[in-house]
C-alpha cells in the first residue's frame, strides 16, 4: 500500500474508514458519497497528499488534524459537513443549512458539539488549512433542483447525444444535456454543469465548444 498515490471511495455506507497507517505515497484522497461516514482517521501518514475532495458526507461532525499534510494544493468539500458549523471550527451556528435538515437527503439536523470536550477540537494547523481553502470548502448544499438522477429514455432521447446541448424540463428554467458520473447523455436541470460549461467556454479552457449547440452558454 505504500506505493498507492490515488484513493476514492465512492457511495458507501461505512461509518468508519480503515486506518491510513503506511500510505505515505497518497496523492489524491476522494471521499464521495459516504452518507454513513461520521469519523475519518488520523492523516498523520499523508505527507504527500496534494488533493482532498470530501462530497457528500452529511454526517461528518470533525476533521482529523490536517498538519501533517505539508503541501496540500487543493481541498474541496461539497454539500453538508456539519464541521463547518457545529463548533469544531469555533463558533456553533445551527442555524446555518450546513446543520439543517438536508433538503434532499433527509439527514436529520445536527447539534452543537459540547463547549467542554476534549476532542474534535480543530487544531491550529487545520484551521490555518481551512482558511487557505475558505472559498472552497463549507459552501453551498446539494438541492434537489441539482440533483442528477440516473439518465431514463425519455431525458436520454431529448439529448440525441450532444453533449451541452440545451434541453428542456417540465418546471424548470434551464436544462443542459450531460453525462454525470460518466452516465449516458441526458437532459438535466443541475446548475453545476451549465456553470461549469459557461465558465469553461468564457476562460477557453476544456473541450472546443460548438456554437451550433452552445451559443446559448456563449459559445461564438
Amino acid at each position: 500500500m505504500s506505493s498507492l498515490t490515488t484513493l476514492h471511495l465512492s457511495t458507501n455506507v461505512l461509518t468508519r474508514l480503515p486506518s491510513f497507517h503506511g500510505l505515505k505515497s497518497l496523492k489524491l484522497l476522494a471521499l464521495v458519497a459516504s452518507m454513513a461516514l461520521v469519523e475519518l482517521p488520523p492523516f498523520d501518514s499523508l505527507h504527500k497528499l496534494e488533493r482532498l475532495i470530501i462530497v457528500i458526507a452529511p454526517l461528518l461532525d470533525s476533521l482529523p488534524d490536517l498538519s501533517p499534510i505539508y503541501d496540500l494544493k487543493t481541498f474541496v468539500t461539497m454539500d453538508r459537513g456539519t464541521w463547518c458549523c457545529n463548533g469544531f471550527l469555533g463558533k456553533c451556528d445551527l442555524q446555518n443549512p450546513m446543520c439543517g435538515i438536508h433538503p434532499v437527503w433527509g439527514v436529520p439536523a445536527a447539534t452543537c458539539l459540547p463547549i467542554n470536550r476534549t476532542e474534535k477540537i480543530a487544531s491550529r494547523g487545520t484551521l490555518d488549512t481551512i482558511t487557505k481553502f475558505s472559498m472552497s470548502v463549507c459552501g453551498g448544499m446539494h438541492f434537489l433542483a441539482d440533483h442528477q438522477p440516473p439518465p431514463i429514455e425519455e431525458t436520454m432521447a431529448s439529448c440525441d447525444g450532444i453533449l451541452y446541448r440545451q434541453c428542456e424540463l417540465p418546471g424548470s428554467p434551464a436544462a443542459i444535456c450531460y453525462n454525470a458520473r460518466f452516465m449516458g447523455i441526458a437532459c438535466t436541470a443541475s446548475t453545476y454543469p451549465i456553470e461549469m460549461r459557461r465558465r469553461q467556454i468564457a476562460q477557453g479552457v476544456g473541450d472546443p465548444c460548438d456554437p451550433e449547440y452552445e451559443a446559448w452558454l456563449g459559445c461564438k
